[in-house]
C-alpha cells in the first residue's frame, strides 16, 4: 500500500499523497472526508521519524500511520 500511495517513486509519502490515496486507493469516503483526523494522525506519524524528514512520511511510520 505504500508503494501505491507514494505516486511519485521518492520513498516517502506526503500529506496530498496520502490523502489522495485514502480517496482514490482505499476508497473510504467517511475518513477521507474527516481532514482534521487525516491531518493530526499524518503529523503524529512523521514526528516519529529520526532522520529529519519532517514534511513527509516513510515506510516505518506509514505502518504506524496506517
Amino acid at each position: 500500500m505504500f508503494r501505491m500511495m507514494d505516486m511519485n517513486g521518492n520513498g516517502f509519502i506526503s500529506l496530498a499523497e496520502f490523502d489522495k490515496g485514502i480517496r482514490d486507493i482505499l476508497k473510504i469516503d467517511e475518513i477521507f472526508e474527516c481532514k482534521p483526523v487525516i491531518i493530526r494522525a499524518f503529523n503524529k506519524a512523521k514526528d516519529l521519524d529520526k532522520k529529519g524528514n519532517s514534511d513527509y512520511v516513510e515506510k516505518d511510520e506509514f505502518d504506524f500511520l496506517i
